[in-house]
């Protein structure tokens, strides 16, 4: 029975001291009809909706002499396989008790329809026309014919790949309702529980790679990808020794019915491509916003990760179905969750490539400030970095115009992220012993760092305006790794969608300081109505210092502007009102006033941001302010009656506080 039908419950006696009880799935009770001890609906692996209908509930200890359960009305329907089990260490830590809490949520939530490329074929998908797209969404191809590509056979069972690997070969399984790996598993206990319909816990194959086995043998990676694939063409020959670079090639994924792995970046942001030889897989694609991926690093760090659904948290969120004989495309940064509705074996790899080389390194950064652990990052990051360096620095030095010409704006980009990046960290004061050996000589990577920074940097200044690049060059310098292009982006839209920071020193000439007012005055332009309240009305930097009575008056102005836009609201409002009783006279005119008191607030507004040195190197803060003309002010005396005016900031506060003083 519920516990609405009894006294009020104790303890679960399946709940530790310091269970969760406070969350919303712990509100639900069922006492057993035989010892009339009180469980939590989710303790015993129930729903609300399943416990409302239970007419006498027996707890564990007492089905074997009593037997199970019964339930009101018609017999509930369930599935012929168990559900999952439930993991009381876990509950313990405010982990969801069982996977139907995933399928919950994303049951529950709204998802944007598949809007991304589909190629019939891969025909199209060649180097050339990677680095040309103008978007950076991912994109799926319906047929592998085209991609240049070996798979096997789409009918292979889980049994022959572990016959193939061999079953004593060691494989990661990660528990679904954890979220975690379990030890201890082989590819032959794999087959056997892939085979078998007892599947109590729900879990996932995702991280077993297969190069240089005999598995690997039969897969080729379609023809674009080890085109494009940095450590193809940047990591020596001669050092490609087992276990000493990176293998990341080739996955094989084997995933049961209801798998399910959450919201995540693949490590240091590489491109993914899956091919689904059986079953069917649901991507949920987030994309990679500055916005985005700072939300996706406070959900990482957030406690509440394992109970909460982050797609709840972004504005888009896609849906995108994959089915057998599909592949997907997903580049770099993509925030994503995978779900499985049926059996499913995909064949998949990682790889880097140069132009989305900034984002590779930003996300390398956000690893770290995560901790994620090192076995889950890019394995020999660094080194690679440094080999791509040393090559890179040495090619531009010999290249000619025409060749730079061919590289495109985000490689060239991706070459100076890379070269600052190595700067930086070759000047920090300390290496730990792994950092040490993947950087090698520290002095010789600085040179060539430098010199490629210095190249790449003149390409990239001769491809922009001398504002534009003085600004972006600020962007990629601070750590500005993330953009989501869509087709169709201008020039300029693409240097602006990674928000520039506040300066903290001027630029030389002061280019860097007219590029911000620049965009800062467009930004204002467009949202000017919202962010009235932020600015300061004053005098330019060119007038003389401002005292206090000088702030005084600048709230006094701040606080008119306000009542001014509220009382052309109240008017066009009683204007409105006043069309249908006494005609259109009193409206035009009462409209006219209100549009010459815009035009002249429009056409004043000239928005400056004024830097002063202290003489020691160090910049003061910054003011913006914007001149008031001569019909604003009007409009704002007669809105507001004198007497009720606030002199002084005090006063302003207060009212806002709605305070009396």
């Amino acid at each position: 029975m519920s516990s609405s039908d009894s006294e009020d419950p104790q303890e679960c006696p399946l709940c530790a001291e310091d269970a969760p009880i406070e969350l919303p799935a712990y509100e639900t009770w069922l006492q057993c009809d035989v010892c009339e001890e009180w469980y939590h609906g989710i303790c015993v692996g129930l729903l609300a909706t399943e416990c409302e209908r239970i007419d006498k509930f027996h707890c564990k200890k007492c089905v074997e002499k009593h037997g199970p359960s019964s339930y009101k009305g018609p017999e509930l329907r369930r599935s012929s396989r168990q559900h999952s089990s439930v993991d009381y260490t876990m509950l313990n830590e405010g982990q969801p008790a069982t996977f139907n809490q995933y399928l919950l949520r994303l049951d529950g939530h709204e998802f944007m329809d598949d809007e991304f490329e589909h190629l019939d074929d891969g025909h199209e998908v060649t180097v050339e026309w990677l680095r040309n797209r103008d978007t950076n969404d991912p994109f799926v191809v319906e047929s592998a014919q085209g991609l240049d590509m070996e798979m096997p056979d789409p009918k292979i069972a889980v049994a022959e790949i572990a016959d193939i690997m061999g079953r004593e070969t060691s494989v990661s399984v990660m528990d679904v309702l954890t979220q975690e790996e379990l030890s201890d598993w082989t590819l032959g206990g794999w087959a056997q529980y892939f085979g078998s319909t007892d599947r109590r816990r729900i879990l996932n194959v995702i991280s077993l790679e297969v190069t240089d086995t005999p598995l690997g043998d039969k897969i080729r990676r379609p023809r674009v990808v080890d085109e494009v694939d940095l450590v193809e063409r940047y990591w020596p020959a001669a050092k490609r020794k087992p276990n000493k670079y990176p293998r990341v090639k080739t996955y094989c994924l084997m995933s049961v019915e209801n798998a399910y792995t959450d919201f995540h970046v693949d490590f240091s942001a590489t491109w993914v491509y899956y091919h689904v030889l059986s079953g069917e897989k649901v991507f949920y694609l987030v994309p990679p916003t500055p916005s985005n991926m700072r939300k996706f690093e406070s959900w990482s760090k957030s406690p509440e990760q394992a109970v909460s659904l982050f797609a709840e948290s972004v504005r888009q969120c896609f849906k995108v179905h994959v089915a057998a004989g599909q592949t997907l495309f997903i580049p770099a940064g993509w925030i994503h969750a995978v779900f499985t509705p049926a059996d499913t074996i995909v064949i998949g790899g990682n790889f880097l490539v140069m132009q989305s080389l900034n984002t590779h390194i930003g996300t390398y950064k956000l690893e770290a400030r995560t901790h994620v652990p090192v076995r889950y990052r890019f394995p020999f990051f660094l080194k690679l970095c440094r080999y791509m360096v040393e090559l890179l620095a040495r090619k531009w030095c010999k290249m000619d115009q025409r060749a730079k010409t061919k590289w495109t704006l985000s490689e060239l980009e991706g070459a100076f992220v890379l070269a600052a990046f190595l700067e930086a960290r070759v000047a920090a004061d300390e290496h730990e012993s792994s950092e040490a050996r993947a950087l090698g000589d520290l002095e010789s990577l600085r040179v060539h760092a430098a010199n490629l920074q210095q190249l790449t940097g003149a390409e990239l200044g001769l491809r922009m305006t001398p504002d534009e690049w003085a600004n972006r060059e600020l962007q990629l310098r601070e750590g500005c790794h993330f953009r989501w292009i869509r087709p169709g982006m201008s020039q300029g839209s693409l240097l602006l969608a990674a928000r520039p920071r506040r300066l903290r020193a001027a630029g030389e000439n002061g280019v860097t300081g007219r590029s911000i007012i620049k965009i800062r005055k467009k930004t204002a332009e467009r949202t000017a109505p919202q962010k009235l309240t932020k600015l300061v009305r004053g005098r330019p930097p060119s007038s003389t210092p401002s005292n206090d009575n000088d702030e005084k008056s600048d709230d006094d102005n701040l606080l008119s502007a306000l009542h001014s836009r509220r009382a052309k609201n109240s008017q066009s409002s009683e204007s409105d009102d006043s069309m249908g009783d006494s005609g259109s006279d009193a409206s035009d005119a009462s409209s006219g006033e209100s549009d010459d008191s815009d035009a002249g607030s429009s056409d004043s507004d000239d928005f400056v941001v004024s830097d002063s040195d202290d003489g020691y190197g160090r910049r003061s803060k910054r003011r913006k302010s914007v001149q008031t003309s001569d019909s604003s002010k009007r409009c704002a005396g007669h809105a507001l009656p004198p007497n009720s005016r606030p002199k002084n900031a005090r006063q302003r506060i207060a009212e806002r506080l709605k305070i009396k003083l």
